[in-house]
């Protein structure tokens, strides 16, 4: 039977160590799924709701005669069609209007590129906010896990130097039947050792929601998206405007498949949400980030078609 000295050195030595432990383990071994802190699309898609005919592109195109067509470039012409300024082309090419039904058409047209570019812009707002909000949640859980392996590390170093200082003391006193030293080191090693594993566990994930999912609709959809301007879906799918007959969006799904869309990410990703890792956050954020790219190059383009309005005048 250990006597009360002998128990009261027990607690002494292994007291701290078990505690430690103990504290360790009910904190490092919950669910390594947590809730994101904030609502992840609360206000990025809110009031984006864009009605139209998307059967009047396929009407327009086909009243492309001549005239428009040794006038205008095939891109100039596919963007007439999405703005629907193919009937205004066509009549600001008589040459018996008058001076002011020119004026009133110049307007129109004008307002009509307007209101794309606007739909266009609020659309990339959107998607540059869902952006930022990946790439910041991203952000917060690497410093999270920096702060958590960092007291681990600390704990870790710190159990070794008591079980350093601890087996020198028992050592010291020169007692043959003393297994202290043993029973310190065993202690010691196993704590260290959970620690470490402790560490290997921290790959947490965050669960966050996006039921509407932008990129999933990109990647699958043939029919355009409720947030998607009628004007600026249609010219995403164009093949017409480009010399080597790929749409924007072909470019686009080309390039998340060669450098995003891995095994691992394809399941989260293209789904209502689920649990992301930082490193799949960041994965999200680079395809938002390239899918607001492609839609700019809509604006290049609109600014070339309103240039080549500009001559007419």
């Amino acid at each position: 039977m250990m006597k009360r000295g002998s128990c009261f050195s027990f607690f002494i030595t292994f007291g701290p160590i078990l505690f430690l432990s103990i504290l360790l383990f009910c904190s490092c071994s919950g669910n390594k799924v947590i809730t994101s802190p904030t609502p992840f699309q609360a206000e990025c898609l809110q009031g984006l709701y864009f009605e139209g005919n998307d059967g009047s592109f396929l009407s327009d195109s086909l009243r492309i005669g001549p005239n428009l067509r040794n006038n205008f470039d095939s891109k100039v012409i596919e963007m007439a069609i999405a703005v629907n300024l193919v009937n205004d082309l066509e009549k600001f090419l008589d040459n018996q209007l008058e001076s002011f039904e020119k004026l009133e058409l110049k307007t129109r047209m004008m307002a009509k590129v307007l209101k794309m570019n606007l739909e266009l812009q609020s659309l990339m707002a959107a998607i540059d906010c869902e952006e930022e909000k990946a790439g910041q949640i991203a952000s917060y859980m690497e410093k999270e896990l920096r702060r958590k392996e960092r007291n681990l590390t600390v704990a870790a170093i710190v159990t070794g130097a008591v079980v350093g200082v601890g087996a020198g003391i028992i050592l010291m006193a020169d007692n043959p039947q003393n297994d202290w030293a043993e029973y310190l080191g065993i202690a010691g090693g196993l704590t260290e050792v959970f620690l470490g594993l402790s560490i290997l566990k921290l790959d947490r994930k965050i669960l966050i929601n996006h039921p509407k999912n932008i990129l999933r609709d990109v990647y699958f959809s043939k029919e355009r998206p409720e947030y998607f301007p009628p004007s600026t879906w249609y010219y995403f799918n164009s093949k017409k405007h480009s010399d080597e007959k790929v749409s924007l969006k072909e470019q686009l799904i080309k390039r998340w498949e060669t450098y995003n869309l891995k095994e691992e990410e394809i399941a989260v990703v293209l789904s209502d949400g689920g649990a992301y890792s930082p490193e799949q956050l960041k994965a999200r954020a680079e395809m938002l980030d390239q899918l607001e790219s492609q839609l700019s190059l809509i604006s290049k383009d609109l600014l070339y078609f309103t240039n080549q309005l500009q001559k007419l005048y």
